[in-house]
């Protein structure tokens, strides 16, 4: 399911095949389970009470250490310097706004300090945090594009999908805000370009190690927001 004969033979019988299309569809059913996650409509229609909000955000805050230092691995293995600087332009964002919504979200919630400090993970949550630093450690480029195409386009999939509440609490909105926004979904296109070229010049080898990191990142992706609020 994860070969290249196995791209090949899909993309065989569609017009204007795309890789990443068909990286999303053999990680079924865990993405579209993910992507209508529960979780994201009770956030957007205010469902769900600040107390759940802020130990979902703690849990995923756990998420931007070792992703942080993914992407710095992605700037070092990319091939160009056009690809550092998106990257790098992406790294800015996640240190800056995006890590200000969190701490934002603790003060407002009250997340006492020692639980920001030392946070109880849930093992889906230490899974997930496992997986992004092998990538980073271990991954080639791709294999480090195809972690990133998953984390954001799923993020953005379900940031399009759902419908906000009037009163919204303003952090959660903010939380919608970063990962539906024009430049976002920029970034999420720029994404699964790359991963569509970089994937052309793989070996056979190279190519379903890459095909089943990006599967085993959706399976995680799946099992931790089931974790977090079970359905």
């Amino acid at each position: 399911m994860t070969t290249r004969a196995d791209w090949n033979a899909w993309a065989a019988g569609r017009e204007t095949p795309r890789l990443t299309d068909w990286l999303r569809e053999i990680s079924e059913p865990d993405w579209s389970a993910t992507v209508t996650h529960p979780l994201f409509d009770a956030l957007a229609e205010g469902r769900l009470p600040g107390a759940d909000f802020a130990a979902y955000m703690l849990q995923d805050y756990g998420f931007v250490d070792p992703f942080t230092a993914l992407i710095g691995h992605a700037i070092g293995r990319a091939p160009s310097m056009d690809d550092r600087v998106v990257l790098g332009q992406f790294m800015g964002m996640l240190t800056s706004d995006e890590n200000r919504t969190f701490q934002r979200t603790f003060e407002a919630f009250e997340v006492p300090a020692a639980r920001r400090e030392a946070p109880d993970y849930l093992p889906e949550t230490l899974a997930f945090r496992a997986l992004l630093r092998d990538t980073g450690d271990r991954g080639d480029y791709a294999e480090l594009l195809a972690v990133l195409v998953v984390t954001e386009w799923v993020y953005l999939e379900w940031a399009l999908r759902v419908t906000r509440a009037e009163g919204l609490h303003p952090l959660m909105g903010e939380w919608i805000d970063l990962h539906d926004n024009p430049a976002f979904q920029d970034f999420v296109a720029w994404l699964r370009r790359r991963l569509d070229e970089e994937a052309e010049g793989l070996d056979d080898v190279a190519f379903t190690r890459m095909a089943e990191r990006f599967r085993d990142t959706v399976a995680k992706e799946r099992a931790f927001h089931d974790a977090v609020m079970p359905r």
